[in-house]
């Protein structure tokens, strides 16, 4: 089966930091969100996987190229006019070929079985299967609700029928399509996915969804994107740290060093080829990326620092997003 990523949108929710890199590839752990995305597809099978561009493209190509470093085989499809969440996938349908398909937002991180929800979708026929987290304390216009039966009976605030028997649920930003979904999808033309789930809604077995439980995030906020970094070093996000444990709760990766008299409270993570300096203080919930460099006496706490950022001596930083072009709160989750 092959799988779509999608990664065209524009971030609009995480500028200004989406000003100067696409929403998939912010890193967690100094990996891009949507290489994380590309690894769980392979490990799980899928090794065909076509991703859609508009916003920062080149960024995204240089990174992944072909896929082959990851042993997969990627198809890029440009959007000079972003075509929306529904539009970009009927641009691809000739590759996507007349056979079932996964469809996944690049920019989300989750611990989910793909090939469980493949299996849910065939024993269960649907024109889509979206894959679904039971949530009671979701407010009920923002829920997707779906029944004993695994059919969609709520979306939002469209109603089709009974649901009070139904249970609200998170949209977890995976789906299985079949090749008919492109029969709802006008070409040549932007078009939202909702449009299309608003249309199936009319029909129970057109439209159903599976719950799963498991780690999910979407990193749509800077709240959002520092909480999965918390919760990856604390061992509740389920997620590939780079590097090795030297120690609790403190993660080096490739050549990262920390010379003597460095104070580190856990946990703490220094991608390759980082350095904090005799006299420098991190942690807790300190993320260095690759080459960074914590300079005499300075501090880092509670803040993530992306590739090449160097910390003057005797510096503050706490609670900050730190790159070469910007320093940015972030807020608690």
């Amino acid at each position: 089966m092959k799988a779509m990523l999608l990664a065209a949108g524009l971030g609009t929710r995480l500028r200004p930091v989406t000003h100067w890199i696409p929403k998939s590839m912010m890193p967690i752990l100094g990996i891009p969100v949507i290489e994380h995305n590309l690894v769980q597809l392979r490990d799980q099978g899928f090794r065909e996987v076509i991703i859609n561009l508009h916003h920062m493209p080149f960024q995204i190509v240089h990174h992944l190229r072909d896929g082959s470093p990851w042993g997969v085989k990627i198809l890029y499809s440009l959007e000079p006019t972003i075509m929306g969440t529904a539009g970009g996938i009927k641009k691809v349908e000739e590759h996507l070929g007349g056979e079932s398909f996964l469809v996944i937002n690049a920019d989300t991180y989750r611990s989910v079985d793909l090939q469980g929800l493949v299996r849910h979708h065939r024993d269960n026929p649907a024109t889509i299967t979206m894959l679904l987290q039971e949530n009671p304390s979701l407010d009920p216009d923002k829920a997707v609700w779906v029944n004993r039966s695994g059919a969609i009976v709520r979306f939002l605030d469209h109603i089709h029928s009974e649901w009070r028997d139904a249970v609200p649920a998170d949209f977890l930003g995976v789906q299985v399509m079949e090749p008919k979904v492109f029969s709802f999808i006008p070409p040549h033309q932007p078009w939202d996915i909702h449009k299309v789930y608003l249309r199936l809604l009319n029909s129970e077995s057109e439209i159903k969804g599976s719950l799963q439980s498991g780690y999910w995030k979407d990193i749509g906020s800077l709240a959002a994107y520092r909480q999965i970094h918390v919760d990856a070093l604390d061992g509740r996000c389920p997620i590939r740290i780079p590097g090795t444990s030297v120690r609790q709760g403190v993660w080096m990766a490739g050549e990262a060093r920390m010379e003597p008299g460095v104070r580190v409270e856990p946990p703490v993570f220094l991608g390759t080829g980082s350095r904090v300096r005799e006299g420098a203080s991190i942690g807790p919930y300190a993320v260095l990326g690759d080459r960074c460099v914590v300079e005499r006496g300075a501090r880092v706490a509670g803040s993530i620092l992306w590739d090449g950022v160097r910390i003057q001596e005797d510096s503050l930083v706490e609670g900050l997003l730190v790159s070469r072009d910007f320093r940015l709160p972030l807020p608690a989750g």
